[in-house]
């Protein structure tokens, strides 16, 4: 798999630079197209409102919104180095609808690039990084509210467990791998493992048949995986990580599992999650 075909949700916040320098040096490293999303939610009066709605006021925010997301781009074209083409698309839609136009568009795409969003559950950043693990098909890499500069990819830390959704991330991520100087494939040790068992080792050489030099670490069993793998990455200076993205859909709600949870609402590097 190549990497030649990227897509970021333009972020409007105070924060949307740092997502937008980001997606277009990840863009400039690997010669591939950015396409740049930006949300335009068109408001509708809730079927229990009675009286007069305020339309106008209703259209404004939603001509503000547009506005907002064509400033970005325009932001982020003219910051966009030489050999990178970007082009924009908006999403208008209803709310509740957002991420799910986003993941129907991420499918047309090599990665989704989001930020991380706010603090609070349910800013859109953080529904269209939802939207996009669970509904492209895709991998998706999430940049964290601290970060700052372009895309580093020197060392990483590649999180497995044995099962399929981290295959699928390590697999997505193999672009990033081949070009990182270091790789760690990190486990959490389980009380079952005997004290002879490497798990990972089959991985390990597959990884080197695609020119990947990556190291095993075997963490000790901990009660919070995802805090045990963010300290970790803390204490040997990676630049991003790569994990499987668990969780389930209810009702067509998306919900983190527990780790993945953690990983973004508590990330401080660049995450790569596929699922």
């Amino acid at each position: 798999m190549s990497i030649r075909d990227l897509l970021v949700h333009l972020d409007t916040s105070d924060n949307g630079g740092n997502v937008a320098e980001f997606a277009l040096s990840l863009a400039d490293q690997f010669k591939a197209h950015l396409t740049a999303a930006g949300l335009a939610l068109q408001l509708v009066p809730p079927a229990s409102f009675m009286g007069e709605y305020p339309y106008d006021l209703m259209i404004e925010a939603t001509e503000n919104a547009q506005k907002a997301a064509e400033a970005a781009y325009e932001a982020l074209k003219n910051a966009a180095p030489a050999a990178v083409q970007t082009d924009y698309v908006a999403i208008r839609t209803v709310p509740g609808e957002a991420r799910a136009e986003f993941a129907r568009l991420g499918r047309h795409f090599d990665m989704a690039i989001v930020g991380q969003g706010g603090p609070d559950f349910g800013s859109d950043d953080e529904l269209m990084a939802e939207g996009a693990l669970f509904g492209s098909g895709r991998p998706v890499f999430v940049v964290p509210r601290i970060h700052k500069g372009p895309a580093k990819l020197g060392k990483a830390i590649v999180c497995w467990d044995g099962g399929s959704t981290a295959a699928r991330s390590i697999g997505d991520a193999l672009p990033l791998l081949e070009r990182a100087g270091e790789v760690q494939l990190v486990t959490i040790a389980s009380k079952r493992d005997s004290d002879d068992e490497l798990p990972g080792f089959n991985l390990t050489r597959h990884l080197a048949r695609h020119n990947v030099n990556a190291t095993l670490t075997k963490l000790p069993p901990a009660s919070d995986i995802g805090a045990a793998l963010l300290s970790h990455a803390a204490d040997c200076g990676a630049d991003f990580m790569v994990c499987g993205g668990y969780g389930h859909s209810r009702f067509r709600e998306f919900v983190f599992g527990g780790t993945t949870n953690t990983l973004f609402n508590s990330m401080t590097i660049p995450v790569l999650m596929s699922h």
